[in-house]
């Protein structure tokens, strides 16, 4: 919801807005105590936290409702005739809402919708937009009168009983049954409501007449409550001192220009507010109090009413039965009887029941007190927070396990203790995140906490786009980087240790050796130098070191043997040892920030990676616990009962391992290294402490659920630390590092230490207050059916720091109670005092007496050093009617506090959060790294008396070979492949390895309707790739198995099976052929003979769709050729102009599901079947297609 701020918004879209806020403002006052800024480049809210200003109205330039008027002039002057005067006139109206408001328009309500609240409290609403009271007008005589203090809004804030505004279904007389809202509105359109106010037995009035705006706001719709002519009057009349209903000639509506204003706010501390410094609301207030004597809850209606219009009534609608007042926003609430819970009792129970997050007592204790050891260590789980969760093993079988998201109600000592061995395995990466399971022998559990966490971290990253595009670029550029770097160690190594460039010379190095180059070029001499060495020098000295030989020779050097060369892939030995260091070294060499050389990037600066800057902002949202399912935060509805406030501790395993699982993502290599140099990326960071800064980073350690009805009534609830700092001073850290609503009712907050006075003294404890804007309003501190009680408080119109020399500004200026038979009085129970029918009927703050008495006593009661001001107005009444201000303070000395606290605070100096498990993750490898390398002698060729360079490389050994001559299958290949690999070529038949050729099948006389197969031409197989025309058309290589064979398995009695169309595209990297669609012919039939058999006797299965290639569809219909049945699969191209380039298509493979085929012909081992093709393009093949055939293997198999 947007939130005015009378200037630019200065919201930051994150979770971590308020530490991003604080380090940035912080920044900013640094650079300006140091010259770097300017002191107007300040952005700080005039406002400091806890204060806010309030106006009795805002009202804008220009009032929606009448027409308008703009007059323009123009005079046009010439030396040789008098001067042109040209007028023109516009009318126009103003656009501004009227019978319905635009969303997100009302900010919150007091009460909240469907909660409780005491007699007498005022309902009020706040608005998100500080004009909108005002736009229109809500009392033209008003206006006139000149009251620049005060004007009257277009809203007023009315409550009803249920009695007041129900409607029988024939109130209005016709046939048209009358439907209510849940708030007992009737939402229709105005030109609905005009019908019925014109039909005379209706017996309807209304103030909404044509002149209030253009013709077309007939059609506008809105809600609509038809209130009583009595109760009409009393809303628009005043009381005099003796409690009589003064009725004007014409409703007057004057009175409500005291019950609305305007506040202006600092946000700091709030949980939605908080968003922006500053934020300015309106406030309308209702007049009239809840039911008073009630026994029970009594629903009540509170509806935001227009009475624009309502002073244009000529007369009042006494011969009337309804008034139609048009209700913008409307909401149910419930009035409590005398002696039920308040706010009051509420912050009172919250403190007397705070605790730490997990499973109550009252269920832990029965198992402690068990005799057995597991009941006692279930408990002890259960206190350490855990809860019983359903879990599925990996062979299927459901059981229990146990489970604990990353909140907990004690400490977690971070993982990797214990031995050397132990703590590599603790702090190794993870794969999968079965590794991070944890077995619980006692109670035989399985503790799936932290592989739950690797899950959930691994399932928020793939469901980020942005993030995992950004995560495997930035892993390419490390990669690309460290391989580089690592290879030249490795051939510098072997060549001759790694400070020698002999072997290799990069290009910045050849580049800056090119000086002493040019001055070397002399000494290489192409003939002998005279001193019968051959060595090519000038005949005196030491030879040169480089020994080019004769010049036959220098430009034939000799071709190392294979197994000469290093190996120099990911998983050789020497990269594995080189890798991660110049991995880590880019890594950090993308995560500085282009302020200077080895700057790092800490989100106040440029940085020099825009993919290092999302990743480490989404890192860190992370860390934040942003983003996470609720249900793995709060893992049993017990640990947070309704009415309670739970501290915890964050488990850094668990975000730990959160972390490892985002971070998997884009791993091909197996060992991930790449991940291991961007967590020390972000380590550094966390360790970093910025330029303009005095701490490192802001990570959350502990936090707190807070779930109360005081959520949902303030949902701006404000947290701050107590003490609070001095005025117009900065924390120097951000006290609340995630303030968030996270439910209806539920607070989540975290916080980076905990309130403890022996370490600190600007940290002592946390206050829970009621926010400003916020604030409940009441008639008085207590209201009943006999008796008001008001404490009428200081004001001041002062500054704060003159009104704080007054010592009894805490104090009431005065107390005192009035019943409903005193004359002046400040309240009006009843609308006739002498009618006992309309005892406590109306109930209502009497306007505009309680403004001008109010104001009379201020200036008598208070000295005029701090009160002067004669003038009431809707700000002094605001602050009067103002409820109690409520706060809770948990402070660390409190013993229940420090208690809780205790339980889950770190021992020792504080520690920064950094990420942990940052060893190579495990690969078990069946196969030895190096595998392959030949070791047969190059090619040297003339080498001469030039010796080879000879390195010693020893492949390591293998753990097992396969045979030789082995090549697996292609269905096992396409079964088996990895996961960078989309598709495999799967080539098809060869008859030489079935013993026979394929059979021949005799064309048929008369082409088809659809497809001309008289003239196949026979293709068993597809053309290889060095016979193929370049210019000429796509090859198709087809070929048909049951899913998790090579072929298609059959038997005697064969169930219906999913079958496997592999369809590979060749020759089309450089085709300019347009396929319009490609078909495959099945006939279909029973076995006939060994050399004429189809594949399936018919079909009738759900159909077949495509494997990978979505691009095109896959429509299978039935046809004949030449009087024999066929089932033919069309492929067809997603494509509006119905062709598409052959260029892009690499594979047309599709599933066709539950197939039955036949069985072999004679209970045979196989036999073969035909299936005919046909390719359409556009131009060169739209109606003879090109056409093929291929054959399909039926093997004989009775598991299937």
């Amino acid at each position: 919801m947007a939130i005015y701020t009378g200037g630019k918004s200065k919201a930051i879209s994150s979770p971590r807005h308020l530490t991003l806020r604080h380090a940035r403002r912080k920044t900013r006052l640094s650079k300006i105590a140091r010259g770097l800024l300017s002191a107007a480049e300040d952005d700080q809210p005039v406002l400091k936290p806890g204060e806010e200003k309030l106006n009795s109205f805002w009202a804008p330039g220009l009032e929606a409702g009448p027409k308008h008027i703009i007059s323009a002039t123009q005079t046009i002057k010439s030396k040789n005739q008098p001067d042109l005067v040209l007028t023109s006139e516009q009318d126009f109206y103003v656009d501004a809402p009227q019978f319905s408001l635009p969303e997100g328009s009302v900010y919150s309500v007091f009460p909240p919708s469907g909660y409780p609240e005491d007699a007498n409290i005022l309902p009020h609403v706040v608005l998100s937009d500080p004009h909108l009271p005002w736009e229109r007008r809500g009392s033209p005589k008003d206006d006139h009168r000149g009251d620049k203090r005060n004007k009257v809004p277009w809203l007023v804030l009315f409550s009803f009983t249920q009695e007041e505004l129900k409607l029988a279904p024939d109130a209005f007389g016709g046939s048209t049954e009358i439907k209510q809202t849940p708030t007992l509105a009737v939402n229709m359109t105005v030109g609905d409501l005009w019908d019925i106010t014109g039909n005379a037995s209706s017996g309807v009035t209304t103030p909404i007449t044509k002149e209030l705006g253009p013709e077309n706001i007939k059609d506008a719709r809105g809600d609509f409550i038809f209130v009583k002519p009595d109760l009409f009057k009393s809303m628009f009349s005043t009381f005099d001192d003796n409690n009589t209903r003064v009725v004007p000639s014409t409703p007057d509506t004057t009175k409500y220009k005291y019950l609305a204003h305007v506040r202006n706010i600092n946000t700091t501390g709030m949980a939605e507010a908080g968003k922006e410094d500053v934020g300015i609301f309106s406030v309308v207030v209702g007049s009239r109090a809840g039911v008073l004597a009630n026994t029970a809850p009594t629903a009540v209606s509170v509806h935001l009413i227009s009475i624009e219009g309502v002073e244009e009534m000529t007369s009042w609608a006494d011969d009337k039965k309804y008034v139609a007042l048009c209700s913008l926003h409307s909401w149910n609430y419930t009035v409590n009887p005398p002696g039920t819970l308040n706010v009051h009792d509420a912050f009172v129970h919250l403190g007397e029941t705070l605790d730490v997050l997990r499973t109550p007592d009252s269920i832990i204790t029965p198992f402690l007190s068990a005799n057995d050891k597991v009941s006692q260590r279930l408990a002890q789980r259960l206190q350490d927070g855990y809860s019983l969760v359903k879990y599925r093993v990996q062979t299927g079988e459901k059981t229990l396990a146990l489970y604990r998201g990353p909140f907990t109600p004690t400490v977690v000592a971070p993982q990797g203790g214990g031995t050397t061995d132990d703590r590599e395995v603790n702090l190794r990466c993870s794969n999968s995140g079965q590794d991070l399971q944890v077995l619980d022998r006692e109670v035989g559990l399985m503790d799936v906490s932290y592989s739950v966490a690797w899950q959930v971290g691994r399932m928020l990253a793939l469901g980020d786009q942005g993030f995992a595009a950004a995560l495997v670029r930035h892993r390419v550029a490390i990669q690309g980087g460290a391989m580089k770097a690592a290879k030249v160690d490795v051939v510098r190594g072997v060549v001759g240790g790694d400070g020698n460039k002999r072997g290799f010379r990069t290009r910045t190095e050849l580049l800056a050796d090119l000086k002493e180059t040019a001055g070397h070029l002399g000494r290489i001499h192409l003939g002998d130098d005279g001193d019968d060495n051959n060595d090519g020098g000038d005949g005196g000295g030491d030879p040169p070191r480089f020994l080019p030989g004769s010049p036959r020779k220098r430009w034939h050097r000799p071709r190392l043997p294979k197994h000469q060369y290093p190996p120099l892939h990911f998983n050789a030995p020497d990269i594995k040892t080189r890798y991660l260091h110049h991995a880590t070294n880019i890594a950090h060499r993308l995560a500085q920030s282009k302020s200077g050389p080895g700057t790092i990037y800490d989100e106040t600066n440029d940085p020099v990676s825009t993919d290092w800057m999302q990743i480490l902002a989404w890192i860190l949202d992370r860390m934040f616990l942003a983003g996470i399912p609720s249900h793995y935060l709060l893992t049993d509805p017990s640990h947070l009962p309704q009415e309670s406030l739970r501290f915890f501790y964050i488990d850094p395993n668990w975000v730990d391992a959160l972390i490892d699982g985002a971070l998997s993502l884009g791993n091909h290599m197996g060992e991930d290294r790449d991940r291991v140099a961007i967590k020390q990326a972000i380590n550094t960071f966390l360790h970093h402490v910025p330029e303009h800064q005095t701490h490192a980073p802001q990570i959350p350690t502990y936090g707190f659920y807070l779930r109360s009805d005081l959520v949902t009534m303030f949902p701006d609830l404000k947290v701050s630390t107590e003490p609070e700092p001095p005025k117009g001073e900065l924390p120097d850290k951000a006290p609340l590092l995630r303030h968030e609503i996270v439910a209806d009712g539920v607070m989540l907050g975290l916080l980076d230490r905990l309130p403890d006075p022996s370490v600190t003294s600007d940290f002592q404890g946390l206050c829970f207050t009621q926010p400003p804007h916020q604030q409940r309003f009441a008639v008085g501190y207590e209201l009943s059916a006999e008796k008001l009680s008001i404490d009428l408080r200081h004001q001041y119109t002062v500054d704060q720091e003159t009104r704080e020399t007054d010592k009894s500004r805490h104090k009431p200026l005065v107390e005192f109670s009035t019943t409903p038979t005193d004359t002046k009085n400040w309240f009006t129970w009843s609308s006739d005092p002498g009618d006992e029918t309309k005892k406590n009927d109306l109930r209502v703050v009497r306007l505009p007496f309680y403004a001008e008495e109010q104001t009379r006593i201020l200036m008598e009661k208070m000295d005029k050093k701090y009160f002067d001001d004669d003038q009431p107005n809707a700000a002094l009444l605001g602050m009067q009617l103002n409820d109690a201000f409520y706060r809770l303070v948990v402070s660390a000395t409190e013993q229940r506090a420090a208690e809780a606290f205790e339980r889950i605070r770190e021992g020792g100096p504080p520690k920064v959060r950094a990420l942990g498990r940052l060893g190579v993750s495990y690969i078990r490898r069946d196969l030895g790294e190096g595998d392959g390398h030949d070791n047969e002698g190059g090619d040297t060729g003339d080498g001469g008396d030039e010796p080879e360079i000879e390195l010693e490389v020893t492949p390591p050994s293998a753990h097992f070979q396969r045979h030789p001559s082995y090549r697996p299958h292609p269905s096992t290949l396409a079964l088996n492949r990895s996961p960078h690999v989309r598709n495999l070529p799967i080539p098809l038949y060869d008859p030489a390895e079935h013993g026979r050729l394929p059979p021949t099948r005799t064309p048929p006389n008369e082409p088809p309707s659809t497809v001309s197969l008289a003239a196949l031409t026979t293709k068993d197989k597809g053309v290889s790739a060095d016979k193929t025309d370049p210019a000429g058309p796509p090859i198709f290589s087809c070929y048909t198995f049951t899913s998790g064979y090579g072929s298609v398995q059959t038997n005697a009695d064969p169930l219906p099976q999913d079958m496997i169309f592999s369809i590979q595209a060749t020759n089309t990297a450089s085709s300019d052929y347009q396929l319009i669609e490609f078909q495959i012919w099945v006939p279909l039939g029973t076995v006939d003979n060994p050399d004429s058999h189809c594949l399936f006797p018919s079909y009738s299965g759900p159909g077949a769709r495509m494997l990978s290639n979505l691009r095109f569809n896959v429509l299978p219909m039935l046809a004949d050729m030449q009087g024999v049945p066929c089932l033919v699969f069309r492929l067809l191209p997603r494509s509006a102009s119905g062709w598409t380039s052959v260029r892009p298509v690499r594979e047309l493979s599709f599933l066709l599901c539950l197939a039955t085929p036949n069985g072999t012909y004679g209970g045979g081992a196989s036999t073969l079947v035909t299936l005919y093709t046909a390719a359409y393009y556009k131009y060169v093949a739209e109606k003879t297609p090109v056409q093929g055939k291929f054959v399909v293997a039926l093997k004989k198999n009775e598991d299937v």
